[in-house]
């Protein structure tokens, strides 16, 4: 349980969470729907999509288990507050050992893949921490495949501190129980100065909403003030970079 994570097997507890029982079908309607949409009847009428195509993974041939849906990375990124950017975002250096799979798979596929992305935390892809990244390409059928992936598993604790900036519904309850805990514990004395109340009143509810109140408007200063906006709405942008 305290246990180094890594994103990649994140990724694959996301994979088996979303995937429904007939989602295996979709994704096999969806990918006779895309080889029919490229036919040679049909290039011509379809040429934007067609010439998109030369830059994206085929998925025939490639390895299932690294193969992720938007909404598995989606799911990780939100849970573990991570993003999913564009490769250009990355600012340090790529390893060589990415560089050099790339290559063989524009080899393998006789294409010059383009659409990459890297997924790990701000920190790691600003080059401030050490935690790991992946790299991985768009394929044909809209997903994603995992070229590579590199630095250190991510610290076990990390979705429970980030699970209040998840979204809002997460950041009330974090708020709340913050405060029912410290109108818990404070002295019946600092709440009334009448001696004779007993520590469960109606002085210490007053409190408690008080001091939600209070909490409350703190939280929002932290969070504009500091621009930490929830992770639901951030995980793939790009606008704090």
């Amino acid at each position: 349980m305290l246990n180094p994570v890594n994103i990649k097997e994140l990724l694959s507890k996301s994979k088996q969470q979303n995937r429904g029982q007939g989602e295996h079908l979709i994704e096999d309607a969806k990918r006779v729907l895309r080889r029919d949409l490229f036919s040679e009847s049909k290039i011509l009428q379809n040429l934007k999509a067609y010439n998109s195509a030369k830059d994206l993974l085929e998925e025939e041939g490639l390895d299932k288990e690294n193969l992720f849906l938007l909404k598995d990375i989606k799911t990780t990124c939100v849970n573990y507050r991570l993003r999913f950017l564009d490769s250009e975002f990355y600012s340090a250096e790529i390893p060589f050992e990415a560089i050099a799979k790339i290559k063989a798979l524009n080899q393998s596929q006789h294409k010059d893949l383009k659409h990459f992305k890297v997924l790990g935390s701000k920190q790691a892809l600003c080059g401030k921490s050490e935690e790991e990244v992946l790299l991985l390409c768009k394929t044909l059928d809209e997903n994603y495949y995992l070229i590579h992936r590199w630095g250190q598993a991510l610290k076990w604790s990390r979705r429970w501190f980030t699970w209040p900036l998840r979204n809002f519904e997460n950041l009330f309850i974090s708020v709340a129980l913050i405060t029912a805990f410290i109108t818990l514990v404070l002295p019946t004395g600092l709440i009334s100065l009448d001696e004779t109340i007993g520590y469960f009143s109606g002085f210490r509810l007053a409190a408690f909403f008080h001091l939600l109140i209070f909490n409350f408007g703190v939280t929002a200063y932290i969070t504009f003030a500091f621009n930490k906006n929830f992770s639901s709405s951030v995980w793939n942008q790009s606008s704090e970079f």
